[in-house]
């Protein structure tokens, strides 16, 4: 007889003599073999299984997202550390076998429907779900819950996905103020703004430059900045690009503008640039001006009455130095006809 195993086959001869004295020996050697192979399949089986068991709970409980699985009777079976911490639950282990409207008592009726409705084949998700705690905070949430199958196709429970999205919308909440609290002060703000990006076209302007120019801002923003500076001279210009490209800043740069009316503005700029926090890249670059045309006006007026005092005062001084030469010529011609000084005040010391 031919007998097969994974090891092998196996061969056994006998004649019909060997049969009658020993075939029940026989018989039950293979009835023995076969017992004890079987024995060690399921036993393989076994182990396998709980190695698949044991690897799917590590799998769950390390993921980033927040993870849960039950049976048909809504009993825990995995649960991620990630699902635990993010509804305050303090030991993982503790809460495997167990309900999971006992876990979180408190849970509304619409997510009750939900796991009805799963446990019966249906995938339901939510985006930005408001889930109100007991002491009235709220969470928003990000979730996902699927039914999943037996090996027989048959529904053996749900699959609950998970995603805190507090944090993220308050975050997000707080940019969007800084942002419209940075636009406001751009926007109001009484100097000239311009920023652009890596291209030099302008992303963003205020009213402050909006009047200076006597151009509309959405005719400024989307141009390049060269365009809009078109009043500079060319060499001027391109000193300024060069220095941008290698410094990316400005410091008290004075520029003239010309304004669509013709009058040129002198403004006075400050530039910086804003960087990747990642690669350090160049994302764009901010400036402000200050408008110095009236201020240079009257520190040219200043100076040019300045000079006109010093005239001024040069010619009183050689006035006053011309009275004073006469003051002693009439003493020496008063002292030649024998009679007494007139201006003792202008007489030089040690002169008789």
């Amino acid at each position: 007889m031919l007998f097969s195993a994974t090891q092998g086959h196996f061969v056994l001869t006998f004649s019909n003599l060997i049969v009658l004295l020993f075939g029940l020996l026989i018989l039950f050697t293979v009835i023995t073999f076969i017992q004890k192979r079987k024995a060690r399949t399921l036993q393989t089986q076994e182990t396998s299984l709980r190695h698949t068991s044991e690897l799917l709970s590590y799998v769950i409980e390390h993921s980033r997202y927040a993870i849960a699985v039950h049976d048909t009777n809504l009993h825990y079976l995995y649960v991620s550390q990630k699902y635990c911490e993010e509804y305050h639950i303090p030991d993982r282990n503790a809460i495997i076998g167990k309900h999971h409207y006992e876990v979180i008592p408190n849970l509304p009726e619409k997510w009750r429907k939900v796991h009805q409705r799963c446990l019966k084949g249906e995938v339901i998700n939510g985006e930005d779900d408001p889930y109100t705690h007991a002491d009235g905070t709220v969470d928003y949430t990000r979730w996902e819950c699927r039914p999943w199958y037996t090996e027989n196709g048959k529904i053996g429970g749900i699959i609950v996905y998970t995603e805190l999205l507090t944090q993220q919308k308050r975050m997000a909440s707080e940019l969007k103020e800084t942002h419209d609290y940075l636009d406001a002060l751009l926007m109001q703000s009484n100097s000239p703004i311009l920023v652009w990006d890596s291209s030099y076209t302008i992303t963003r302007t205020n009213h402050s430059f909006s009047t200076l120019l006597g151009i509309p801002m959405h005719e400024i923003v989307g141009k390049n900045v060269g365009i809009v500076l078109s009043s500079l001279g060319e060499g001027e210009l391109d000193r300024l690009e060069s220095r941008l490209e290698t410094e990316h800043s400005l410091s008290n740069v004075e520029i003239h503008l010309k304004t669509v009316d013709g009058q040129v503005r002198t403004i006075l700029w400050n530039a910086g640039p804003i960087l990747d926090p990642v690669d350090g890249s160049l994302v764009a670059t901010i400036a402000q001006g200050l408008d110095i045309t009236e201020r240079n006006a009257i520190e040219q007026q200043n100076k040019e009455q300045l000079e006109e005092l010093k005239r001024w005062y040069a010619v009183m001084s050689q006035r006053e130095e011309r009275i004073m030469e006469l003051k002693r010529e009439v003493n020496a011609l008063l002292r030649e006809l024998g009679r007494t000084s007139r201006y003792s005040s202008v007489e030089e010391e040690g002169m008789p």
